[in-house]
Formats: structure tokens, sequence, C-alpha cells
């Protein structure tokens, strides 16, 4: 599993309603894209939910680097962005595990990412250890859709992010509407990814 996001930062006056406009109209086309997890089409906009900024930021879930780079480079979809924004930093982490919620056969219309960076001093081995037991008590909150952790190990940087029916109950850094979801292969990326907690106790 790999995680990916790039974030679109637009004018403060920009109209989010053709960002909207774009996901109703857009967003169908990676229901069934092979090799993607999940895409989850986020917006912050300006003066809601603690939004400085609007933004067109969506977070993907690969259940395959093939996919990955088919849409990157491969004339998968990325080129349209590219053409209407020009080419945004793709983030990327390395996916650790996935978990399930109570919400998981809902709609999510909220998401929240928290990052970490991992001190030099600490072993990476003990903080994911740590983060997956969080993980695993986080997957009973109420409301929840599904909640992934994953790393960077090139900046050391841990991501927690997760989909919530509602607005979520926890503090984050980072609070997302959910226009769209596409997850044509969730139910494996789901299956393989997993906390196998005999790594984690």
């Amino acid at each position: 599993m790999y995680a990916m996001q790039y974030e679109i930062t637009l004018p403060a006056n920009y109209d989010m309603t053709f960002i909207r406009q774009r996901v109703a109209e857009n967003g169908h086309i990676l229901d069934t894209f092979p090799g993607l997890g999940l895409k989850a089409y986020l917006i912050r906009e300006r003066g809601r939910d603690g939004s400085t900024v609007n933004q067109y930021a969506p977070f993907y879930l690969w259940a395959s680097t093939d996919g990955m780079n088919r849409f990157l480079w491969g004339g998968g979809g990325f080129r349209r962005i590219i053409d209407s924004f020009g080419r945004p930093a793709a983030q990327h982490w390395t996916g650790v595990a996935v978990e399930q919620g109570p919400a998981r056969d809902r709609t999510p219309t909220a998401a929240t990412r928290a990052t970490e960076s991992i001190p030099p001093e600490v072993d990476p081995a003990e903080v994911v250890e740590r983060e997956l037991a969080a993980l695993r008590e986080r997957s009973r909150l109420h409301g929840l859709h599904s909640a992934a952790l994953a790393i960077d190990p090139a900046r050391w940087q841990l991501v927690r992010f997760a989909l919530w029916e509602h607005i979520s109950p926890e503090a984050a850094d980072t609070i997302y509407e959910v226009l769209h979801t596409s997850s044509p292969q969730w139910d494996e990326l789901a299956g393989t990814n997993r906390i196998r907690w005999q790594y984690a106790t």
C-alpha cells in the first residue's frame, strides 16, 4: 500500500463551486481504476473548519505501484490536473496499515490528516508499534469510516489519515470536506493491509 496526496492551493477569492462541479462531473472516472484502493476527493474552504485557504487536496491509497505510476505518468488522469492547475508536488508515504471503522458502509463526508516527524533519536519501530495500537483504538470510534497509517522514510514523517461519516471527534492538523470517493480495490486493500497484531504486541 502507498499513500499519496497533492495539495492545490487556490486564490482566497476562488469560487469553490468550480471544484465541486469538477468532482461531480469527473469523480466517477477513477471508480474502476486498476490498482487504486481509495481516492478521497478532498477540499478545504477558507473560513470553514479552521481553514485559512481554499484548497483541492485529494488523498490516495494505492493497492499497487503499477496503478500509481499509471495514474501519474501513464495516461491515467494526472494530466488533467497538470492541464488545469500546473504540476503539483505529490507527497507519498509507504503504507503501514489500514483499518475499517463502524461507519465503513456509510458515505464519508469529512476527512482528517495529521502528520508527525519522527526525531532522529527515536527508533521508528517503537513509533510504529505505538501508532498501530492507536490505530486499533481509533477503528472503534463512532462515525469512523476508515483510517490509515503511513510513513515517509526519506523525511521520517508519519501521517495519520481518516475518513468520517460526519465531522471527526478527534483533533487533527487538517480537516477536509469529502466530495466523492473512488474505491475500486478497497476490499483488497483493506484485506491485505489490516493490522497484523503479532507485530504490534
